[in-house]
This record gives C-alpha cells, structure tokens and sequence, in this order.
C-alpha cells in the first residue's frame, strides 16, 4: 500500500512527464508549422512585361503553350492580365495572325474561367441554401446574402423586396455560367482580337453600351439612340464579369437562359456552339453575328473549353509596363 508522501511523488512525477512531453510536442508541431510555412507557395507571382514576346515567354514556361492550347488542356493556368496595352494594336499587326489569335485566346480563355469560378460558387451557395428553404427557416446572416445576390442578378430592385417562390426560381435560373467558348468568340469578334479602341482604350471586350460619362464615345454615333458609348473597366477581367452578368440579367437574352436551364435538367453540357443559337439579339446583324460566332468556335477548335477548367497554380499577373 502506497503511504501519502508516495502518492504525492508519484502524481507529481507523472504531471512532470506529461508536461514535459506536451511541451515536446509543441515544439515539434512549431517547427513542421515553420517548415510548412516555408515551402508555403506565394499567393501570386506578378510580372511587369515590356512587350507581347514577354508575355508569349511567361505563358510558354507555364506550358501553355500555342500547340497545346490548340489541341486542348484538362486544366487552364491561372493568369490574368491587369489591362490591355497600349503597344498591342500596333504590335498585332507585325506578328503573324495565328500567333496573335493564340495569345489572345489564351489570355482570355484563363480570365474568363476564373470569372465563372466565381459564379459557380455564386450558384453552389445558392443550391445549398435553397435547399435548407424547402425543410427549415434559414439564418439572417444566409437571408441577408440571398437578397444581396438577388439584387445582383436584378431578380428583386431592393433588399426589403419580397422574395417568392417564382423569383428564387428565377434566381437559380440566372445564377449559371456561360460556356467558356462562347466567351472567348464573342470577346474576339466584339473586341476586334483585343486590338479594337475600346478594347486599348478601355479593356472593353464585349461592346456593352453605356450612357455613363466615362463611357467611351464611337466615332460614328448614331444620335437617335441617346448620348451612349461604350463602358469601359478596370481591367480585362472585369470586362468578362460585368459580361456575364449582362447575359444573365438583360431580358433581351432571356432565351439563352431558358435553353441554358433546359440543358440542366436534361443532364446536358452546356454547349457554346448550342447556345450561341439563341444570341441573335445581341448585334444588330442578328443571324449573320451567330454564324461568325460558330466560325470562330470551330475554326479555332474552341468547343474542348466547355470541359476545361483551372489548375492549381499560384496566380500569375501580368501587367504591362505601358
């Protein structure tokens, strides 16, 4: 039998070992933290390039090069490009076009997955708090987000609007993505390549109008129409995003909408060249305008972006010195 003094020695010994493996351990998970710390990749890389043969080498080291592009990637690079340059109307024109329409695509394709990234997480919130709707209240924190994204996608005009059944119907509706292909012919034909004005002036790549006083005014404005120019932004990428926003809110493209949700529930991919069908509104050449589109999916084998998707890199900003 254990005397007292033996039973203190031995609950104080035993608090020693443990404290004294408790402090080991610390230590140990500090220095792996460290070490992780360490090896931990940047957030982003960014790089200031003085001409397009800069911004053609940094893509190829990324093995994104014209050849596999052409061919088609599972995963597209993380890059993206803080503006237009200045130098890249007159630069395109000494290059060979081939090489220009790459480069082009390229940049654009990466921008344009990165802006649909965001949609979809738009839209997997949206399914999952739709979800709990249907069984139980949900908190104020989601209710608040939800009003917020309905005003975003002009289901409701105001926060405090009443939001029915119908129109978060309607709201599920508008919170999808939009093929990557289409994306990319529409930016090469509205935005001339990316060699348009608008495109230099304003990283406009999708010929949105305007009445805003920054909007870049045409040089042939036809009057009748009201003081319009064309909205410029802050960077390409913000180009893409207020695009798709446009596309998923305008009710001229109410129809892309309705064949995108049948394509949905049917279980079918979400087709570029399918969806193109139903842009006639978009320019005033109506079906001529769809048909370039086609062209430009096809003959520049764009319809493989429909599948594609990010990788996992770092970032890469590239930003042009003028």
């Amino acid at each position: 039998m254990l005397t007292d003094t033996k039973v203190c020695f031995s609950y104080f010994f035993r608090i020693f070992v443990y404290s004294f493996l408790l402090l080991l351990a610390a230590g140990c998970e500090s220095h792996v933290h460290k070490e992780k710390k360490t090896l931990e990749e940047p957030k982003f890389i960014r790089y200031t390039v003085k001409s397009y043969q800069q911004t053609m080498q940094i893509l190829n080291n990324l093995g994104y090069t014209q050849e596999r592009f052409k061919k088609g990637m599972k995963k597209i690079p993380r890059v993206e490009l803080t503006r237009i340059s200045s130098r890249w109307s007159n630069e395109s024109k000494n290059i060979p076009i081939e090489e220009k329409k790459s480069l082009f695509l390229r940049l654009l394709a990466s921008g344009a997955l990165q802006a649909l990234e965001e949609i979809k997480e738009e839209r997997t919130r949206l399914l999952d708090i739709l979800q709990k709707i249907s069984k139980a209240p949900i908190s104020r924190k989601e209710s608040h987000w939800l009003r917020k994204l309905a005003k975003k996608y002009k289901v409701i005009k105001k926060r405090s609007d009443i939001l029915t059944p119908e129109k978060l119907e309607e709201l599920k509706k508008r919170v999808d993505i939009v093929p990557p292909s289409l994306i990319l012919a529409q930016g090469a034909v509205e935005s001339g390549w990316g060699t348009s004005r608008f495109a230099i002036r304003g990283n406009a790549l999708f010929g949105q109008w305007s009445f805003s006083k920054t909007a870049l005014k045409p040089k042939e404005q036809r009057r009748q129409l009201g003081n319009y120019g064309l909205a410029t932004f802050k960077t390409p990428l913000d180009s893409i995003r207020s695009y798709l926003l446009n596309l998923n809110t305008h009710p001229a493209y109410r129809s892309f909408r309705n064949l995108r949700k049948k394509l949905r529930d049917e279980g079918k991919l979400l087709s570029g060249p399918v969806l193109a069908e139903t842009l006639e509104s978009y320019s005033e050449r109506g079906k001529d305008y769809i048909d370039e589109l086609l062209s430009v999916i096809r003959i520049n084998n764009l319809a493989w972006l429909d599948r594609a998707k990010l990788g996992d890199n770092s970032p890469i900003i590239i930003h042009p010195d003028a």
